[in-house]
């Protein structure tokens, strides 16, 4: 690979990690702090770039119009806060679902299972779940935190293509992971999920951070070569879970357990 095309690929695994760390912010209780890491004070300038990076990149104009959705509908911390709970609740299960796992079959295997995968790509990558912060493992969140992480750690490696093998090896192996946990994770419920909010929402901030999350998502899997997962992926039957919602700060969902390597 020529320096100029790693430049080129850095340049895009940035990108996409921009728009993953959107979508992970934007999917926690909003503060005021988080609305503004989102971007939501400047009109979301980072996401607009990226987006039209990416869009740039396959020719075509999908992910950038979905920003100005986004600046046009930024809300006020109080009424943010307030759909958010509406929608989302302060149990595992309110409107709509945000936790993969609970949805699929229910088998009596299933979810543990899926917790149990999810749980172990983090741990294979130095990353636990904060023990400071209420939040499940399989939070979509979470999930967009944990492939922003290998967005940046690809841009990471890429930029220095004279490291030796073990840098190839490692490279591959975080873009396997990549592929891997978009097909069995967040494109297998993403698109349910964001077409729920979507609906939830329709004309608001919600709604139009749903929109982007489908169209994203459908592109991360084309990109990688892995089909989506069906928009109308259905909750398992639903069981007594009192476990709160509530989240930690941004950088506090997953705590790296050593540095990237």
């Amino acid at each position: 690979m020529t320096r100029s095309a790693d430049a080129a690929a850095v340049d895009a695994a940035l990108a996409r990690a921009v728009v993953y760390r959107l979508l992970s912010i934007a999917f926690q209780p909003p503060t005021l702090a988080r609305l503004k890491d989102a971007g939501a004070a400047d009109g979301f300038r980072g996401a607009r770039v990226a987006l039209e990076h990416l869009d740039g990149l396959e020719g075509r104009s999908r992910l950038g119009p979905l920003a100005a959705q986004l600046k046009a509908r930024a809300p006020s911390e109080e009424v943010a806060r307030s759909r958010y709970w509406h929608l989302f609740g302060h149990t595992v299960r309110g409107l709509i679902c945000a936790c993969e796992t609970e949805y699929g079959p229910d088998n009596g295997f299933h979810q543990p299972q899926q917790l149990a995968d999810i749980a172990g790509y983090y741990l294979a990558f130095g990353l636990r779940p904060s023990a400071g912060a209420e939040v499940r493992a399989d939070h979509i969140a979470c999930e967009c935190e944990f492939m922003d992480f290998l967005s940046r750690k690809q841009a990471y490696l890429l930029d220095r293509p004279d490291e030796g093998p073990e840098r190839q090896e490692t490279l591959e192996a975080t873009e396997l992971a990549a592929r891997s946990f978009l097909r069995d994770h967040v494109g297998r419920f993403g698109r349910a999920f964001a077409a729920q909010v979507t609906a939830g929402d329709e004309d608001g901030y919600f709604g139009a951070l749903g929109r982007l999350l489908f169209q994203f998502v459908e592109g991360e899997c084309r990109r990688v070569g892995v089909a989506s997962g069906p928009v109308d992926l259905a909750l398992r039957p639903e069981a007594i879970d009192r476990t709160p919602m509530a989240c930690g700060a941004s950088d506090e969902l997953l705590q790296i357990q050593r540095r990237v390597r």
